[in-house]
């Protein structure tokens, strides 16, 4: 009968590196967790980190939110049951006030979150959205009072299925709906930010899937800013 002996600095090793990486995937999970409420502009820069625990986390605080104001709610209609002037209806009551509407509007984006992550989507919150929509609209004015100066495209490559375009001129019809043409490839758009000048534009390309109709074509040219600043 033989025994198998594993020397003790190798199981010493062995476990250290199984408590390193276990700790990174952990700190991976709690960085989707935080991530999971913003939106998608905000999290390319650390997407990465997460892997595919993003739709997961979503799913999680979406089910955490849900629940949080379900606790609150039920909380603020049980202290609000005295001052009703109408004791049946104290539930309609409560509902219209700021307090209520308030509530249901997170009950409302909890559901909305959790649904989309059941989809396989990771939704942020409704309140970043729209904080990160008044950024974008004063990032937007800001650009155009600098007046940037004309400057052919960047176009970087970061996987062997994707692009990276960055541009001085924003694309208005560049959307989940546009196919865009560069060398001899079909792309769509599936992701944008923003960046610093002189080219504060970034635009995120993939290959477009054989099984994805096209609904409009760009014919795209990293040197088309210059004329289509004139258009």
């Amino acid at each position: 009968m033989r025994f198998s002996v594993i020397p003790v600095g190798l199981k010493t090793t062995v476990l250290r590196f199984m408590t390193e990486v276990s700790f990174s995937l952990a700190m991976d999970f709690f960085l989707a967790l935080a991530l999971s409420f913003l939106p998608q502009q905000y999290r390319n820069a650390l997407a990465h980190k997460t892997g595919t625990h993003l739709v997961r986390a979503a799913c999680i605080t979406a089910f955490f939110e849900i629940i949080l104001v379900a606790v609150l709610y039920a909380a603020g209609l049980f202290d609000y049951f005295p001052k009703a002037s109408i004791g049946p209806a104290a539930f309609l009551e409560f509902f219209f006030t700021w307090k209520g509407l308030l509530l249901a509007f997170f009950f409302l984006d909890g559901t909305i979150r959790l649904l989309a992550s059941i989809a396989g989507q990771a939704l942020g919150t409704l309140p970043v959205y729209a904080l990160a929509w008044i950024h974008g609209l004063l990032n937007r004015r800001a650009t155009h009072k600098r007046k940037l100066p004309l400057v052919a495209d960047l176009v970087e490559q970061p996987k062997d299925n994707e692009l990276r375009i960055l541009s001085c001129l924003p694309r208005k019809n560049w959307d989940k709906w546009m196919t865009v043409l560069y060398d001899e490839n079909l792309y769509e758009v599936f992701g944008a930010e923003l960046a610093s000048d002189p080219r504060p534009y970034v635009y995120l390309l993939r290959i477009k899937p054989e099984s994805k109709a096209i609904r409009g074509l760009h014919r795209y040219s990293p040197d088309e800013v210059f004329y289509l600043e004139n258009d």
